[in-house]
């Protein structure tokens, strides 16, 4: 026994020397080791995060291994198992090595051992390979290295467990004893059903996530080889190549490879985008067998959306409940939060990729990647599920259409109806649209066609019978698509999407589709309501916050109504808006903007109303996203009134334009606020001081006027999770001052228009987590050493 340990100090002092070398090249930094710490603070006190952020080969894998790295550094004394899964060419592998690597987990674990498992090995195979890496000399067999290693503090990475191998890790579990010794295993799986047996003990599944548009274009530029910087029609060209590789490292590594042998030209680069999709496609696996149904409808009501579409979250997520898809949720679940359970899923599974997030680090768009879309189209017969059926030979005597989409495109049957043909008859149209329900346009070409096109087909198809049944009609950026009197016999209508079709009026008939739950008018001219509103079924209402939406009163023949809108956005309120009695009714809203705007100078009608508004938030519990505006008649920033939001502990984003009464407000904002913008809100002591306890705060925009300051301060370990800062229009801004490991999670900071700050922010190149430094409108005398700062800087004058 005393053998076996002494084995395993000299094979760590062995390791130490390999990364003293390390440290003698400049390739890590290294601080004293302090003992008893808590896995907060050796995650906090490690002191390379820049390894993970900046190397290529793990672009995208910051916050992946930050949480396995908290799993795996935890005071769990029980013997962990944790799995990371995704899908072939997510990067499980090199993510697991870069943990396996990392020197906090070096020191943390006595042994450890890192086993790529084959397909064909034997158990015997694996135990063998296992106690060899262990480097544990006894006199003995592989039975009893196995038993002396259980007695140690050990981690074992096994990669690439697959269903025929699952059983290695029952043996494994048997073989080595847990004997409360901190260890920890770590798998690398395509499919996290593998690790479900184990799901009694102490486990933790990981699911590996296809990059997004940023990370994946990062990847792409920092592993394509050419000798010339890119110019704008190549970048034009690669970030299309790039959504093609659907956001798999491997796809984005294995184009890169094939680009940097070619000629750096347009030509050669477009050639590259038409070449097609591989022939091996990783969802087969994933699609075939191990999704359930209920997923599956999901994803395939995303053929809908033209290939490489961005499909903002907020619209599919009502879409998926207009149409029936979502299941009722347990414990009175909002359907709203089963839908995002479903896309959270189908994310998990690399079955959605990312296409942007929000500053806060939430989802913003998603799209269906092109080989699975192409997957789906080849796969929708085999596993007998309906297909989105497009195609001009399609015989509707032989199948109903429940859903259209337009997409401008000859090749679907309906494009003739919509954009072509002015001799519809009603016979034919009923063949076609009678069953439909759900209609979508993605028609966005200029100039009134479009608009006078749908215009046109809606009135014909309703007048002809057709549509009835519709529960979804969504003309998102279509311009000006006018809605024919007769839309009051959509009866069932459930959908009403308008936003950025720059709409000027509703037809008077709208009023009597009272099964309406959501209506989205931003971005349009429209800025009258009728008083039917609040006979409707709504749960999210988008109004124009800029033509000024007004809210009608309510009827009193309404009684109880407008209990389940949970949205209400671009809300418009000036001295006139029934706030009070009204309004302040509706108690269940989780997203709210408001607008409020004097239209008079009587200040003591506007103050009440700011005061009515103000307790009216205070009533929202459930409320998750607040913007708030103020402005005087006149149009300028006025004051706000805000009462303390501690007790909001549901509120992570946060948006308020307007004077603040005092700092102390600052002090009681809601703890888990993930994004704050500040605009107009004059504070005179520095917002950094008062806002660095909000430890889950990843954006913080300080916009025009919010801080009337010469100077601001970072502490030291001030912001932890703050990945987005943005200090605009600050014209009194002279000086700024980062202490060394504040800011230790920074990645973009942009500064714009502080014309007295002729200097970066001292300790700003200790911030070595940063990626991208954008300065705009600044003072010319601004020197930017790259060299200190190792990242991209971008200045705009």
């Amino acid at each position: 026994m005393a053998h076996a340990i002494e084995s395993i100090k000299q094979r760590r002092q062995k390791i130490r020397g390999a990364s003293g070398s390390q440290v003698a090249y400049g390739l890590v930094q290294r601080q004293p080791r302090a003992e008893s710490l808590s896995t907060f603070q050796i995650l906090r006190r490690r002191t390379q995060p820049s390894l993970i952020v900046k190397e290529s080969r793990v672009v995208g894998f910051k916050e992946d291994a930050e949480v396995l790295m908290g799993q795996l550094l935890s005071q769990e004394e029980g013997r962990c198992i944790i799995s990371i899964v995704g899908i072939e060419g997510t990067g499980k592998k090199t993510l697991a090595r870069l943990i396996f690597d990392d020197e906090a987990v070096e020191d943390h674990f006595s042994c450890r051992v890192f086993v790529s498992v084959s397909p064909s090995w034997t158990v015997e195979k694996l135990l063998d390979e296992i106690a060899t890496q262990s480097e544990i000399n006894i006199m003995g067999g592989q039975q009893d290295t196995l038993r002396i290693l259980a007695t140690t503090k050990y981690l074992i990475v096994l990669d690439g467990i697959q269903f025929r191998t699952s059983h290695f890790l029952d043996t494994l579990t048997e073989a080595i004893p847990d004997m409360s010794t901190g260890s920890r295993i770590l798998l690398t799986t395509r499919n996290a059903s593998i690790v479900a047996p184990h799901a009694a003990a102490r486990s933790f599944v990981h699911h590996l996530q296809l990059l997004d548009d940023e990370n994946s274009w990062i990847l792409f530029k920092r592993s394509l080889i050419v000798d010339i910087p890119l110019p704008p029609k190549l970048i034009e060209v690669g970030k299309k190549i790039v959504a093609k590789c659907g956001g798999l490292p491997s796809e984005i590594l294995r184009t890169t490879t094939l680009l940097s042998r070619r000629d750096v030209t347009d030509e050669g680069w477009k050639e590259q985008l038409k070449q097609p999709n591989p022939v091996e496609n990783p969802w087969a696996e994933t699609l075939g067998t191990n999704l359930p149904l209920y997923l599956k409808r999901c994803l395939f009501y995303l053929e809908l959306f033209p290939a490489n579409f961005g499909i903002p979250v907020r619209r599919l997520v009502v879409l998926w409940v207009a149409e029936g898809l979502v299941q009722h949720g347990k414990h009175q679940e909002a359907p709203e939060q089963v839908a995002e359970r479903y896309l959270t899923e189908l994310i998990d599974l690399n079955m959605l990729q990312v296409a942007k997030r929000k500053p806060n680090g939430k989802v913003k768009t998603c799209r269906l990647p092109n080989s699975l879309r192409d997957l789906l189209v080849i796969k929708a017969n085999e596993l007998r599920f309906p297909q989105v059926s497009t195609s001009t030979d399609l015989n509707p005597t032989n199948s109903r259409i429940r859903q259209v989409a337009d997409r401008f495109d000859e090749k679907d049957i309906w494009h003739k109806h919509i954009h072509v043909s002015n001799r519809n008859d009603s016979a034919s149209l009923r063949n076609y649209y009678k069953d439909v329900l759900s209609f979508l346009s993605f028609d966005a070409r200029e100039g009134s066609k479009p608009g006078q096109d749908i215009s046109k087909f809606l009135n014909l198809c309703i007048w002809s019978n057709c549509l009835l049944l519709l529960r979804v009609l969504d003309l998102e950026g279509v311009h000006k698509p006018e809605l024919p009197e007769n839309i009051s016999k959509l009866t069932l209508l459930r959908y009403l999407g308008l936003r950025w079709t720059y709409l000027q009026s509703l037809p008077s008939s709208i009023g009597n589709l009272l099964k309406l739950q959501t209506i989205d008018l931003k971005h349009t001219y429209i800025h009258t309501l009728t008083s039917s509103i609040w006979k409707m079924e709504l749960r999210h209402l988008f109004l124009s916050e800029t033509y000024r939406t007004r809210f009608p009163s309510k009827p009193k023949s309404a009684g109880d109504s407008l209990s389940d809108l949970q949205t209400l956005w671009g809300l418009f309120v000036d001295e006139g808006t029934p706030v009070k009695g009204d309004l302040d009714k509706l108690v269940n809203i989780k997203r709210l903007g408001i607008a409020c705007q004097s239209m008079s100078l009587d200040e003591n009608a506007m103050n009440s109303q700011l005061d009515a508004v103000a307790d009216w938030i205070l009533k929202l519990e459930k409320l998750k996203s607040l913007r708030l505006k103020s402005r005087d008649e006149k149009g300028q920033p006025w004051n706000l009134h805000l009462n303390s939001l501690q007790n909001h502990t549901d509120l992570t984003d946060l948006y308020l334009l307007g004077r603040l009464s005092g700092p102390s407000i600052l002090s009681r904002f809601p703890p888990n606020l993930s994004e704050l913008t500040l605009s107009h809100s004059k504070l005179e002591d520095d917002p950094m001081q008062i806002l660095k306890d909000l430890e889950n705060l990843r954006s913080l925009s300080l916009l025009a006027e919010s801080y009337l300051g010469e100077r601001l301060f970072c502490n030291s370990q001030s912001f932890p999770k703050l990945h987005v800062l943005k200090v605009w229009n600050l014209e009194q801004l002279e000086e700024w001052k980062i202490e060394k490991e504040a800011l230790p999670s920074l990645i973009q900071l942009e500064i714009r228009a502080c014309s007295r700050m002729t200097k970066l922010p001292e300790g700003l190149p200790h911030v070595n987590t940063l990626l991208e430094l954008k300065l705009t409108n600044m003072p010319k005398q601004i020197d930017v050493d790259q060299t200190l700062l190792n990242c991209d800087v971008q200045r705009d004058n």
